[in-house]
């Protein structure tokens, strides 16, 4: 598929999906902090509602209202970064007529591209809704679609699993940044891995891009110190932790804490009340009018 052929079909696909959701609205927000409550993060784009890390997927969390948008990023064989969770193509969901599922790393974007992510779901996800020929963006055609719209970015480095090839850290930072500056969006991306190599190689290629420590309950350190020594502004935490005090003392030094990812009410209210800065989930539609309906009890 040609980069004109793919634009043509992401043009029809999206028309199609206006029509099957039947939602209007700008895909505009107001930023969290003027309205005193959690970022509301969109996981994959809400995967419990449409195709996870496609445009429908982060159109329609878009439309829903949400502040930022979550997604992963795995490098091809022709070093282009492709938005999909896992480093390997899942032929669970993703499927290809004459193409082979495989490692991410060894195939070339022209390839990847020619699988459907979307006429088919992980068993984890049961209600979300097919949309067929849905194939994964790049990153390059995501942050364009949405470089002018009122929401940050939340991005994920996927380095390869051994005997799937491999990815030098710098040049994976170095692609990023690239995109970043690209469409103006220093001020509105946040870089988040578990493997902590491409966050203390983003600090070196461009400091001024924001990062997120993954996985920091591996480490039995204090978590302020281990985000300084890896210049990290953001720290995901489990329920389990950190308690409300620990939040805040995070907070109060300038680090920002965010939620695991959480999909019930039980949970969106735990996280709600120990303090965090956002609030991860596949279910934007239920978090964003929860937070309504508590806003409206005050």
């Amino acid at each position: 598929m040609s980069p004109r052929e793919y634009s043509m079909h992401i043009d029809a696909l999206m028309r199609s999906l206006a029509a099957l959701l039947a939602v209007g609205g700008a895909l505009a927000i107001s930023p969290a902090s003027a309205q005193n409550r959690p970022f509301v993060v969109a996981h994959r784009g809400g995967a419990l509602l449409l195709p996870e890390n496609t445009l429908p997927a982060f159109d329609n969390a878009l439309r829903l209202g949400v502040d930022m948008l979550e997604f992963d990023m795995v490098m091809t064989a022709d070093n282009q970064l492709v938005i999909t969770h896992d480093t390997s193509v899942n032929p669970s969901f993703c499927t290809a007529n004459g193409v082979a599922p495989g490692p991410v790393r060894a195939m070339k974007l022209a390839d990847v591209l020619k699988f459907d992510c979307g006429s088919t779901h992980r068993a984890i996800y049961p209600t979300q809704k097919p949309v067929p020929g849905t194939p994964m963006p790049t990153a390059d055609a995501f942050l364009a679609r949405y470089a002018k719209a009122n929401v940050m970015f939340f991005g994920e480095t996927k380095m390869p699993k051994p005997g799937e090839g491999s990815v030098d850290p710098v040049a994976f930072a170095k692609k990023v940044d690239a995109l970043v500056r690209k469409y103006g969006l220093e001020g509105r991306y946040i870089l988040q891995s578990f493997d902590w190599r491409t966050i203390d190689a983003m600090h070196e290629v461009n400091p001024r891009i924001r990062t997120c420590l993954l996985g920091v309950w591996r480490e039995k350190a204090d978590y302020l110190e281990l985000a300084r020594a890896h210049h990290a502004t953001c720290l995901l935490l489990r329920l389990q932790d950190a308690d409300a005090a620990e939040v805040k003392r995070l907070r109060a030094a300038g680090v920002q804490v965010f939620s695991d990812v959480v999909d019930d009410e039980a949970g969106w209210r735990a996280y709600l009340a120990r303090g965090d800065d956002a609030i991860f989930t596949n279910d934007p539609a239920g978090l964003t009018a929860f937070l309504h309906r508590t806003a409206s009890a005050r």
